[in-house]
């Protein structure tokens, strides 16, 4: 289990970066079939991922709400994103030939990605007694200012 970090902590990180959210929609529980490989692709993925650090992935996050399994990525870059997925070398391209050919039209594995480009400085985050997690687990992390907005001190009591 991570340490929590007592008091608040922001992202130390000055680069511009992706953001990809990637999931499944289980639409028919009784076709595993169908979902269950899509479900098991993902995991794989990551592990591909996080085996190489030129990769582009910083980090990720897996999270389920009922019918559906959603994976939240840090990317350095949307051009090592779309390497990653276009590339023949890598898992991704053949998953995406098999659910093609098994599954995109038939209604009963839903998916989805979205991509966000973020520049520099154009993001916020506060972290307030976690362990590392989020940007600030993809990237690093740095003690607060401990001023506000208009540059007065946080009453933090």
């Amino acid at each position: 289990m991570a340490k929590v970090s007592p008091g608040r902590v922001v992202v130390d990180y000055d680069d511009d970066l992706v953001v990809f959210t990637v999931g499944v929609r289980v639409n028919k529980f009784w076709k595993v079939a169908k979902w269950w490989p899509v479900l098991t692709a993902m995991p794989k993925m990551l592990r591909e991922l996080q085996s190489d650090p030129e990769s582009g992935l910083l980090d990720s996050r897996i999270m389920v709400g009922g019918r559906v399994v959603m994976v939240v990525q840090y990317w350095r870059s949307a051009e090592r994103l779309e390497h990653f997925a276009h590339s023949p070398e890598h898992a991704h391209r053949g998953f995406w030939k098999w659910f093609n050919r098994t599954v995109k039209s038939n209604g009963e594995v839903g998916l989805w990605h979205e991509l966000y480009r973020v520049r520099a400085g154009e993001y916020d985050t506060s972290y307030i007694n976690m362990p590392p997690y989020g940007l600030a687990k993809a990237t690093g992390r740095k003690a607060a200012d401990r001023t506000g907005p208009d540059h007065e001190p946080i009453d933090e009591s």
